[in-house]
């Protein structure tokens, strides 16, 4: 099992940067801003997602012969230009969940944060059935939220924190869980949020987690349950 970080290419923050700087010096066009913005968001993913390759054909050297010459994404152009690729080893299932076609044996899950982060988690053990993963930017606490997404275990666990700090630790952490417990289980967050109480796990599933002043990093792993 390895979970990796990668700090997105430092040239696509200053290229938004920069778009926003001359949409700015132009009166702030709208066209002009969405149409750098995209630019900039669609090199993230495509960055995301050469990392994300890089970690499976590490973890598995056999794909290396397979996919080791996929371009998978190109590169665009600071005009926008350049499109993408044909050529993406990639399949979203029916639920939006990426996968290779042809290898079960290779679980990954890939997740990126707005402020720049990209993380993934792969494995090669026979034991995991599954796994997701979910990195977010860290977000102030608001009560409303956590009513929102919290169960009533959860919220008398923020209720009864200490510090305002806690209480912002707590809201980041469970949002983090959810996500990335839903993404384990294949479907994303298609439900109500209070229902995944994630206090109260089954006792098939892992979690590894990090937090720090950039960023909450959880990843869930469902192991095999092992039969007598």
């Amino acid at each position: 099992m390895k979970i990796s970080v990668l700090r997105l290419e430092e040239s696509v923050r200053q290229e938004g940067e920069r778009c926003s700087g001359r949409c700015d010096s132009v009166g702030k066009e709208s066209s002009e801003r969405a149409k750098w913005m995209k630019v900039r968001q669609t090199m993230s993913r495509k960055a995301a997602y050469r990392f994300l390759l890089g970690e499976i054909m590490t973890a598995f050297p056999g794909l290396e012969k397979e996919y080791g010459g996929c371009r998978l994404l190109t590169d665009c152009e600071p005009d926008g230009s350049g499109g993408e690729s044909t050529i993406s080893p990639f399949v979203k299932d029916a639920l939006g969940k990426p996968y290779l076609p042809g290898h079960p044996e290779v679980l990954f899950n890939l997740s990126h944060s707005k402020n720049g982060y990209a993380a993934v988690v792969v494995s090669d053990s026979a034991e995991t059935s599954a796994v997701g993963i979910d990195i977010e930017a860290r977000f102030p606490y608001r009560e409303l939220l956590a009513r929102k997404i919290c169960s009533e275990s959860e919220n008398r666990l923020i209720r009864e924190a200490s510090s305002e700090d806690e209480k912002k630790r707590l809201l980041n952490l469970f949002w983090s869980r959810k996500e990335a417990i839903l993404k384990c289980e294949g479907t994303g967050i298609r439900q109500d949020l209070r229902l995944v109480d994630c206090l109260c796990l089954s006792r098939s599933c892992e979690l590894r987690e990090e937090m720090n002043e950039a960023y909450t990093l959880v990843a869930c792993i469902k192991r095999n349950r092992k039969t007598r």
